[in-house]
């Protein structure tokens, strides 16, 4: 609307932005956080087989058995550089929540521009990562593809079997005809949290769904009756979270066995395709737990005004003299990596 300078105006509030980043799957799965001097990052894994001690006479030479090994698997990270110019003009005008006609120094605005785009910076570059951890989750790989390299699979080696995906009348049932019986998901779950164990040693905690994947967990009949229905029968503790309920990240739905449930949402905009995409594909279900002992990794940062030393984030700011220009840059070495790779599974079921 037009306004001129005869005309009263009044900021009577500030609307702030709701989707900014969080790190719901990175603090759940991936909660260790290492920085290194190098530009690559190893771990040691403890390779376990179940392997059982020989027969051997008392009145012949023991029998000679191999040390158990270790492995030292070795990633290079990402790198970032989110680099901004912001407009020269920032400072003259009114800042976003600054009272109208203004009540700070042009200086005042800069500084307050430089922390709302370094805040921006920071945000974008968690979303990243929580966009890595659930890649990683969901295949046991992370594609790794920008301007100056080619594009590249990090590959943690996840056992195949550890990826599932459900086919024809395998799918969970997502309508039920009256009186119908379905224990699809149980059954299901029951086998992949065997062959998890199977596979790592590890015992899962946590299954976490997306929307299509929960209503059709919620179909279970058997689930319904002994954990939704009538949860104070079960012995076990078993009490399921049926109403609509929803958060910024995942949202607790209750316990069944020994897993505790979560309902998760969040989205990221494709570089690609410029489309707004789920995090986790709409109809999946991961399984895994702390035994992942999943680790956000950063490698060195390669500017000689960080000594090239270990920074997960190193944000740097300086001015072009002519025309009058200020930069900042954010950069950044990440990697996200599941340890024990394959304590996590993932299934299309929907």
């Amino acid at each position: 609307m037009a306004q001129s300078i005869y005309d009263t105006v009044s900021l009577v509030g500030l609307v702030p932005n709701l989707m900014t980043s969080q790190n719901w799957l990175l603090d759940r799965f991936f909660p260790n956080i290492e920085t290194s001097n190098d530009e690559y990052v190893a771990i040691d894994v403890d390779v376990g087989l179940r392997r059982m001690a020989p027969f051997c006479s008392p009145l012949v030479e023991g029998k000679l058995v191999e040390s158990r090994r270790y492995q030292t698997d070795k990633f290079k990270p990402a790198y970032i550089k989110d680099k901004r110019a912001p407009d020269l003009r920032k400072p003259i005008r009114r800042q976003i929540g600054e009272r109208i006609g203004g009540e700070y120094t042009a200086a005042e605005r800069e500084m307050l521009n430089i922390q709302f785009e370094m805040s921006d910076q920071i945000d974008v570059l968690n979303r990243r990562l929580e966009w890595m951890g659930a890649s990683a989750l969901s295949t046991g790989t992370v594609t790794i593809k920008g301007e100056g390299f080619p594009t590249t699979v990090v590959d943690f080696g996840r056992d195949p079997a550890l990826t599932v995906a459900l086919s024809g009348s395998d799918k969970w049932p997502t309508s039920l005809a009256a009186g119908a019986t379905n224990t699809q998901p149980s059954d299901d779950i029951e086998i992949w949290q065997t062959l998890v164990l199977q596979k790592s040693g590890a015992a899962p905690t946590d299954l976490v769904f997306t929307n299509k994947s929960w209503r059709a967990f919620r179909l279970d009949t058997t689930i319904k009756d002994n954990a939704i229905v009538f949860p104070a029968l079960s012995p076990f503790g078993n009490q399921i979270d049926a109403g609509p309920r929803i958060e910024k990240g995942a949202v607790y739905k209750g316990r069944w066995g020994q897993f505790d449930l979560w309902l998760y949402n969040d989205w990221f905009i494709d570089p690609d395709t410029g489309i707004e995409t789920p995090m986790l594909a709409d109809g999946s279900v991961i399984m895994s737990g702390a035994d992942l002992m999943g680790t956000r990794a950063f490698g060195a940062i390669l500017d000689p005004e960080f000594n090239y030393g270990p920074m997960a984030y190193a944000p740097k700011t300086w001015t072009q003299k002519d025309p009058a220009q200020r930069f900042l840059m954010m950069q950044s070495s990440p990697i996200v990596i599941p340890s024990r790779v394959n304590a996590a599974l993932c299934a299309t079921v929907v």
